[in-house]
């Protein structure tokens, strides 16, 4: 027999009732248990395996359905933080920005002071050139050139080439050359015409120290082209002779 059968046998009618009251009711719950507790969501799975395995050494989520509690918070139903994902990659640089105008020249610097005067340098050598014509048969030129003086003549007669014969004077005696003497400086011609054949020609010079020399020559016309001697009656060479007397500051009709 069957065993249900039996026990209702035994209950009798008012028994059999209340159990099946028992039964719907039990019958009931077992519904409304399963639909609470049915076949786990992939998310409850997926929560309970985060909770379950806490990979992240122990998190626990505080709840794992959407029964949250009447004001609790949004973040009470989320699941543990994942790992941080790699970085992406960098962007490329913005556009170069336009240069900025161009700012005010400034104001000039003060001037430096003004250097020392540096020391005076050696005097150069002196140039100079005199000439003279007392005659129309020929005229006289000095020339001092590299601190030598020469003595030139030029015979102007109808004929004659007229080019200049030049004669070297440096080398006469007592040619003043430095020291308290000087260096030549300038230099000056004193021709006078006369009728004669002997025609005296003084030639002048003046040194770097102020002092004044003189030589003497003669012009012969008696050649062709004319000519100029300046040797004394010996036929040796004249010298220089420093003029007597010499100027001196404030001097009226006198000299040293």
């Amino acid at each position: 027999m069957n065993p249900e059968s039996r026990t209702a046998r035994l209950l009798g009618p008012p028994a059999r009732g209340r159990f099946k009251k028992a039964g719907v009711v039990t019958s009931l719950a077992l519904v409304m248990a399963s639909g609470v507790v049915g076949p786990a969501t992939p998310a409850d799975l997926t929560a309970s395996t985060r909770a379950g395995a806490a990979p992240d050494g122990g998190c626990r989520p505080r709840h794992l359905d959407d029964r949250a509690p009447a004001g609790g918070r949004p973040e009470d139903g989320r699941g543990c933080r994942g790992p941080r994902g790699p970085r992406g990659e960098t962007g490329p640089a913005g556009p170069q920005g336009l240069p900025g105008p161009t700012g005010p020249t400034g104001a000039t610097g003060a001037t430096g002071p003004q250097g020392e005067i540096g020391p005076t340098g050696p005097t150069g050598p002196c140039v100079g050139i005199d000439a003279a014509q007392e005659s129309e048969e020929f005229e006289i030129r000095l020339a001092l050139i590299g601190g030598r003086t020469y003595a030139g003549i030029r015979d102007q007669r109808a004929g004659e080439k007229q080019t200049f014969l030049w004669t070297d004077l440096t080398a006469r005696p007592d040619y003043p050359a430095g020291g308290a003497a000087g260096l030549p400086c300038d230099v000056t011609v004193n021709a006078h015409n006369r009728s004669t054949t002997v025609k005296r020609i003084k030639f002048d010079i003046v040194t770097t120290t102020g002092q004044i020399w003189e030589a003497a020559c003669v012009a012969f016309t008696t050649t062709h082209p004319a000519t100029l001697n300046c040797a004394d009656r010996t036929g040796g060479p004249k010298p220089w002779i420093l003029v007597s007397r010499q100027p001196v500051p404030d001097a009226l009709n006198g000299g040293a």
